[in-house]
C-alpha cells in the first residue's frame, strides 16, 4: 500500500491530533450524520493541494480550522499531513516515508510541507504528477460529487481521463517544448534582425581590411614563422646537446671499461695456459697403470701353477677313501662353485671361496698323513693370489678414473683459452670502435655550439619569449626557415605599415557575424529538435489515449451492463468542431456599419458520455435519476481505476443512492477494484462495510469534537472465535 497514514489536528470537526493508518487494501469510515467523516475525505483532498474552497464544503481560509465550542476554544491553525510508504522509490525522492503536510492559519496563509522542509504548492503537485495523482483529483470522489464527471464539459472529461492514464505529464511536457519553441522562434528573428543590421557596416570594413591585408599578412607570417623556428630551434639545440651529452658520457665510461677488461683477460689467459704440469701427471698416471699390470701379470701365472698342482694332489689322496664319500664333497663344491657363478659379484666368489676351503678342511681332517697339509697350502696360496689381483684391478679403475678426469678438464680449459681469446680480440675491436665514435660526437659538440651562438645573435629578442616546442629541426630545414624570414622580412619594408585599429575593428565585427550565425544555426537545429519533441509527444499521448480509452470504453460498457442487468453505455471522442470569432479589426463604433469580420476557430475535441437504460428511452444523461446517475457514474470510475489504477481512490458516500441489489453488486466490485487500488470507503451503507477489511467509526460528543473509534475485522472474528 502507498498511502501509510493520516494525520489531523485542528482541521475543521477534528480539533484534537487524530491519526488514521490504512494497513489495507479497503479501509471503510462510518458514522452519523454530522460526526465529520466526510472531513476526512476534505482533508486528504486539501493536502493533495486543493485550492476551491467550494470543494471542501467552505468559504474562507479559516473555515477548515476548528472554530471552537462553549466548552473548547478555537484554534488558530490546521494541519493535515499523509504519509506514503516510499520504500520502493515510486516517489524520486532517498527517502523511505514521504510526508505531504499542509498547514493554514487564521489569516489565510498556507504553507506546504515535504517531510518537515518548506516547499511550494507546485513542487508537491509536479511530485503528485510522478505516481498519477494530479491537479484534477479524480481519485476523490466526494459526497453529492459522484456524477462530477457525468456532467463536466468534453475538454474536462478528456482532460480527467488523460490525468487518470498517466498521459498528464507528457501533455505538460509538450506544453513545455511549445513554449520553449515558441521562444526560440523569437530568438531567431532577433537573431537574424541583428544580422541584417551589422551587414552593411561588415562590408565597409571589409573593403577597407583588404587594402591592409597584405602587409597585415605578410607580419602575421614573419611572426608565425619566427616563432616556429625560434621555438623548434630551442628544442633542436636543447635536444642536440642533452643526445651528446646522453651518448657521450657512455661511451667514455664504456672506453675506460673495455681498457680495463682487456687487461684483465690478458693476465688470465697467462694462468690458464699452464700445459707442463697436466703432461707430468699424466705421464705419472701411466707409469702407475704399467706397474698394476705387470704385478697382475705374476700373480696370473701364480694362480695358473697353483692350480695345476691342486689338481694333480687330490687325486692322488682319493685313492685311499671310498668313492661315495669324495663324489659327495666334491659335488657339494660343484653346485657352490654354479652358484657363485651365476651371482657374478666378487664379494659372492670370496664368499664361495671362504666356504669351499672350510668343506675343504673338514674333508682333509679326515684324510690321514702329509697330502692333508699339502692342499691346504695349495688352497691357501691360490685364495691370497686372487685376492691380490681383486686389490690390483680396484687399483687400476680408479687411476683410470683420475687419468679421464683431467684429460676432460685440461680440454675444457684449451676450449675455454680458445674462448678468452677471441672475446679478447673482439673487446680490443670493440674500444677501437669505440674511440671512434667519440671523436665523431666532440666534432658535433663543436658544431652544435657554433650554431648556437649565431642563433643567439640573430634572434636574440625572440629567445626572450619563446619556449622549446613542436618537432626538431634538420639542417636542411634550418637553412630553409633563414631564407624565409629574410624573404619576408626585405617584403614587409616594402609594403609599407598597418592600421591596426581598422583591422581590429573589421575582426571584431566579422567575430560577432560569426557567432550570431552559429547561434542562428544552434538556434534552428534547437528549435527542430524542440518540434520533434512536440510531434513525439503529441503521437505518444494520442496513440496511449485511443488505447486507454479503448479499454476504459470496453469496461465502462462491462460494469454498466452488470449493474443495470442490462443496457450499454460508452464514452467516444466528439468530434472536431469550429465556431465562428469576431475578428475587430476596426474600432467599436464602426460595428453598426456592418464592418464586422468574423474568423473560425477550431474548438479542442472532447468526450461524451452515451448511457442506454434497459427498459428505457433515455438517452440523455439530463434524464437520469439520482440512483442511475451515481450507479453510471460508479461504473465509469471504476472502469477508469481498473485501467489504470490510481495509488488510492477515496470514495466519500457514492454508494448514498442505491439500493439493496445495487448496494450488492457495489460491494462486490470494490473488492475486485481493491486488488488493483488501494481504497478508502465513506459509507453508510452495510454491504459496503463488509467489504473492507478495517472500519473507522466517527463519533462526536457533547464538545463538539469528531473523535475515531477503529476496529479490525480479523482480530474481531478472533475475539469472537475465543468467546464461543
Amino acid at each position: 500500500m502507498l498511502l501509510k497514514r493520516l494525520e489531523m489536528t485542528g482541521f475543521k470537526s477534528f480539533a484534537k491530533a487524530v491519526t488514521l493508518e490504512f494497513p489495507t487494501r479497503i479501509t471503510s469510515i462510518v458514522g452519523p450524520n454530522g460526526s465529520g467523516k466526510s472531513n476526512i475525505a476534505d482533508a486528504i483532498r486539501w493536502v493533495l493541494g486543493e485550492q476551491s474552497l467550494k470543494h471542501l464544503r467552505g468559504k474562507k481560509g479559516e473555515d477548515l480550522i476548528f472554530a471552537g465550542t462553549s466548552q473548547i476554544a478555537r484554534l488558530s491553525k490546521a494541519s493535515v499531513s499523509l504519509v506514503f510508504d516510499n520504500k520502493s522509490k515510486i516517489f524520486p525522492v532517498e527517502f523511505d516515508e514521504v510526508a505531504m503536510s499542509r498547514r493554514v492559519y487564521r489569516d489565510g496563509a498556507n504553507e506546504y510541507l515535504l517531510n518537515n522542509s518548506q516547499v511550494r504548492l507546485k513542487d508537491i503537485i509536479e511530485l503528485l504528477s510522478k505516481v498519477g495523482l494530479g491537479a484534477s483529483q479524480h481519485h476523490i470522489i466526494a459526497q453529492g460529487d459522484s456524477d462530477r464527471i457525468l456532467y463536466a464539459s468534453p475538454k474536462e472529461k478528456k482532460s480527467m481521463v488523460e490525468e487518470s492514464l498517466g498521459l498528464k505529464i507528457f501533455e505538460l511536457k509538450k506544453n513545455e517544448a511549445s513554449r520553449k519553441l515558441e521562444a526560440t522562434e523569437g530568438n531567431i528573428k532577433q537573431v537574424e534582425a541583428l544580422r541584417l543590421e551589422l551587414r552593411p557596416h561588415l562590408k565597409f570594413l571589409s573593403g577597407q581590411a583588404e587594402k591592409m591585408k597584405n602587409a597585415e599578412e605578410l607580419k602575421k607570417q614573419l611572426e608565425t614563422l619566427s616563432e616556429e623556428y625560434v621555438s623548434r630551434e630551442l628544442k633542436t639545440l636543447a635536444e642536440e646537446a642533452e643526445e651528446i651529452k646522453k651518448n657521450k658520457t657512455p661511451l667514455s665510461k664504456k672506453a675506460v671499461d673495455l681498457e680495463l677488461e682487456i687487461k684483465e683477460s690478458e693476465a688470465a689467459l697467462d694462468r690458464e695456459t699452464d700445459a707442463e704440469k697436466f703432461f707430468e701427471a699424466l705421464k705419472t698416471m701411466d707409469m702407475a697403470l704399467g706397474a698394476i699390470s705387470k704385478k697382475r701379470r705374476l700373480l696370473e701365472r701364480e694362480i695358473g701353477r697353483l692350480e695345476a698342482v691342486s689338481e694333480v694332489a687330490p687325486s692322488a689322496a682319493a685313492g685311499a677313501l671310498p668313492k661315495e664319500k669324495v663324489k659327495i664333497v666334491l659335488m657339494e663344491l660343484a653346485k657352490d662353485l654354479e652358484s657363485v657363478s651365476q651371482s657374478g659379484t666378487m664379494e659372492a666368489v670370496r664368499n664361495m671361496i671362504f666356504s669351499a676351503t672350510q668343506k675343504i678342511y673338514r674333508f682333509l681332517e679326515e684324510i690321514n698323513g702329509e697330502d692333508k697339509n699339502k692342499i691346504f697350502v695349495l688352497d691357501k696360496g691360490l685364495f691370497q693370489a686372487k685376492e691380490a689381483i681383486s686389490k690390483l684391478e680396484a687399483e687400476e679403475r680408479e687411476i683410470s678414473k683420475n687419468k679421464q678426469a683431467a684429460q676432460k678438464n685440461y680440454e675444457t680449459r684449451a676450449l675455454k683459452i680458445h674462448k678468452e681469446g677471441a672475446m679478447l680480440r673482439e673487446k680490443m675491436e670493440e674500444l677501437a670502435s669505440t674511440k671512434d665514435a667519440l671523436r665523431n660526437f666532440v666534432v658535433k659538440e663543436e658544431r652544435a655550439l657554433l650554431l648556437k651562438k649565431e642563433f643567439e645573435i640573430d634572434f636574440i629578442d625572440w629567445i626572450k619569449y619563446e619556449k622549446p616546442a613542436g618537432d626538431t629541426l634538420s639542417d636542411q630545414e634550418r637553412v630553409d626557415f633563414k631564407k624565409k624570414i629574410e624573404r619576408l622580412k626585405i617584403r614587409l619594408e616594402e609594403a609599407g605599415g598597418v592600421d591596426k585599429g581598422t583591422l581590429k575593428e573589421f575582426e571584431e565585427t566579422k567575430k560577432r557575424d560569426e557567432f550570431l550565425g552559429k547561434e542562428l544555426e544552434d538556434l534552428k537545429k534547437a528549435a527542430q529538435s524542440l518540434k520533434d519533441v512536440f510531434d513525439e509527444l503529441e503521437t505518444k499521448i494520442a496513440k496511449d489515449f485511443d488505447e486507454g480509452l479503448a479499454k476504459i470504453n470496453k469496461l465502462f460498457g462491462e460494469f454498466f451492463h452488470e449493474i443495470f442487468g442490462g443496457g450499454r453505455a460508452e464514452i467516444k471522442m466528439e468530434k472536431l468542431e469550429t465556431r465562428r470569432k469576431l475578428r475587430n479589426q476596426v474600432g467599436e463604433e464602426d460595428f453598426d456599419d456592418g464592418l464586422r469580420e468574423f474568423e473560425e476557430e477550431e474548438l479542442e475535441p472532447g468526450l461524451e458520455i452515451m448511457v442506454d437504460i434497459p427498459r428505457k428511452r433515455i438517452k440523455s444523461l439530463a434524464m437520469l435519476s439520482g440512483g442511475e446517475r451515481s450507479l453510471s457514474s460508479i461504473a465509469l470510475l471504476f472502469a477508469i481505476s481498473t485501467v489504470n489504477p490510481p495509488p488510492f481512490l477515496v470514495l466519500d458516500e457514492t454508494d448514498a443512492a442505491l439500493d439493496e441489489a445495487n448496494s450488492a453488486r457495489y460491494a462486490l466490485m470494490l473488492k475486485e477494484l481493491g486488488k488493483k487500488t488501494q481504497l478508502i470507503v465513506v459509507t453508510h451503507n452495510r454491504e459496503t462495510m463488509k467489504a473492507a477489511d478495517v472500519l473507522y467509526g466517527v463519533t462526536m460528543g457533547g464538545d463538539g469534537i469528531s473523535k475515531l473509534l477503529s476496529l479490525k475485522f480479523e482480530e474481531a472474528e478472533e475475539v469472537l472465535a475465543k468467546r464461543k
